[in-house]
């Protein structure tokens, strides 16, 4: 008989005690393993299925016995796995998950953007909220705080700020009539991670209208051009220049009402101190290239030095492109690429009018004449509000123009308690690709128009 060393296994150091316990080595071992000859020692089997580890354990101090067979293997479907979140969706989730600070409860998402969340929020309580009734439904934008400077977004926050500041002050001296046509925040909040605004909740936004939604397009073509030249009127008069003029910045209230929105672009002049339409004060090159006016465009390859000055005309630049979407007869972006822009500047070099240039809309004689008054290429002959007010296209037959009636219809819509489940379910905007493959089409059909219609 071979020793334990002599057969190459260790000698076990001390016995081994098995009990229902579990297993200790113990001076008073119950059961001693034999000592094994290399004859006896075989291959290493695959491990076999016994019954439970009390069964097992039973067998090795009380000897074998017989058990039932081992059931045939149940054959394991393939879980069905969720897609992961992306890092973005999931932090997302998570800036909207955490209980807003302050008085307000999340409902809803209403909308996600490059700048974060758009939630649907009830106020809880007022107490510290001036002039606004307990239990509105409002919009809450959320900022994530680090995404917002990995973004490089912060500097487009403060512009927002500085600019409501400026409103908030001219609103509060009551000075100007169009301030009704300009969003109003409500109240500012953050907290470790996040920034929010709370502003009044809305129904939609220009572009919506644009594909279908709801109000009629040209019907309000007048109301929405007078509302959106009286709020600009307000924004510049209490200085600030706001630079992204366009259809998804122009949010309509349940009653059809403008609210000029979004500052993140806006130019602000410190004191709420009244613009001079004759002066310049900025030379950046921000916004949407599409509502750019020439003076801003002509900056996009110049440095800094060499950068042209512009004023508050540039906003009656983009009032006029998206005046064009509203009164042609299909809503296509007037200026739909560079190639486009200088076409109408080199129109313009070879002696051309402006509303020579628009025939291939189909606009009616007034319509053009604004159109065209409002894209004028020199910023100093540009329409600004007050040439609006005087202007054939909103004149009555019985003497009244159309901005006497704007501001007694524009009234404020104050929600109930309850919740408005219609402008929170239906979404502002179509899906993104609708919205691009309608527009499209549109833009091409418009592009082919014209072509006929300068040939």
């Amino acid at each position: 008989m071979l020793s334990s060393r002599s057969a190459g296994f260790p000698a076990p150091e001390m016995p081994v005690t098995l009990d229902g316990k579990g297993c200790s080595p113990s001076a008073k071992a119950s059961f001693v393993p034999p000592l094994l000859s290399p004859q006896s020692c075989s291959a290493p089997q695959a491990p076999q299925k016994h019954g439970s580890a009390k069964h097992v354990l039973f067998c090795i101090t009380n000897g074998p016995v017989s058990l039932p067979p081992a059931p045939p293997p149940v054959e394991e479907k393939p879980r069905r796995r969720m897609p992961p979140k992306s890092f973005k969706t999931a932090r997302r989730s998570s800036d909207v998950a955490i209980p807003a600070p302050g008085p307000f409860l999340f409902l809803t998402r209403v909308q996600s953007g490059s700048y974060g969340e758009a939630v649907a929020v009830r106020e809880l309580d007022s107490a510290w909220l001036q002039g606004v009734s307990p239990g509105r439904v409002l919009c809450m934008k959320v900022f994530n705080k680090a995404t917002s400077q990995l973004r490089e977004l912060i500097p487009g926050i403060v512009q927002e700020v500085l600019a409501y500041r400026n409103l908030a002050r001219a609103r509060a001296r009551r000075e100007y009539e169009g301030s009704g046509f300009v969003m109003e925040l409500e109240a500012s909040l953050q907290d470790e991670k996040r920034l929010f605004f709370v502003m009044e909740l809305m129904d939609c936004d220009l572009l919506a209208v644009f594909n279908g939604y709801r109000f009629p397009r040209r019907e309000n073509a007048r109301r929405w051009i007078c509302q959106m030249a009286l709020g600009l009127s307000a924004i510049h008069a209490s200085g600030v220049i706001h630079r992204d003029i366009k259809p998804e910045n122009l949010l309509l209230d349940a009653d059809g009402n403008i609210r000029i929105s979004d500052f993140g672009s806006a130019h602000t002049e410190m004191g709420a101190a009244a613009l001079d339409p004759d002066k310049v004060y900025a030379s950046e090159v921000t916004g949407t290239w599409a509502y750019m006016s020439p003076e801003m465009l002509a900056n996009r390859r110049k440095p800094r030095s060499q950068a042209v000055m512009y004023g508050p005309g540039v906003d009656y630049w983009s009032l006029g492109c998206v005046a064009f979407e509203l009164v042609a007869e299909e809503p296509d972006v007037l200026f739909n690429s560079e190639e486009e822009v200088r076409r109408y500047l080199s129109w313009h070099q070879n002696g051309h009018s402006s509303t020579s240039y628009l025939t291939f809309a189909g606009l009616s004689v007034d319509a053009e004449s604004l159109v065209s008054g409002l894209l004028a290429i020199d910023p100093r002959q540009r329409s600004r509000a007050a040439d609006l007010r005087a202007h054939p296209y909103f004149q009555h037959e019985d003497g009244t123009s159309d901005f006497e009636h704007v501001i007694p219809r524009a009234q404020r819509v104050s929600l109930p308690a309850l919740f408005p489940a219609h402008l929170i379910i239906l979404p502002r905007t179509p899906p993104p690709d609708s919205r691009r493959t309608r527009r499209g089409a549109s833009a091409r059909g418009r592009a082919s128009r014209r072509a006929g219609a300068l040939a």
